[in-house]
């Protein structure tokens, strides 16, 4: 954040990340990220039910980060902004420097 933000602005900015804070919606994500799924074919690649997946992909939808186009009977649901994944590999990187500096302070040290 290069400058301070409105309150308004700090809000929408934590009601982005409140919508990542969810792992089913962020498995979603991922599964759309090699390409467009029907709430059918996501139930079945996430082994979960068909409620849960039409809830989340509804949050998804409304913050504006996945599409949905009807094709027949169903609705394809696809990534709106890629940019998602940016955000996403930005802080699994954190994650993975932060169990990099944890496991090394329990390496035993040469003498």
């Amino acid at each position: 954040m290069g400058r301070t933000l409105a309150r308004d602005q700090l809000e929408a900015v934590a009601g982005q990340f409140g919508v990542l804070a969810e792992p089913t919606r962020l498995a979603i994500l991922q599964s759309l990220r090699e390409g467009g799924r029907s709430v059918g074919e996501l139930v079945v690649e996430l082994e979960a039910k068909q409620a849960n997946i039409s809830k989340q992909l509804g949050v998804l939808f409304s913050a504006g980060l996945v599409g949905r186009e009807r094709h027949g009977n169903e609705v394809h649901y696809s990534i709106r902004d890629p940019m998602i994944f940016e955000l996403c590999e930005l802080v699994c990187g954190k994650i993975r420097r932060d169990a990099e500096r944890q496991a090394e302070a329990f390496r035993p040290r040469r003498r």
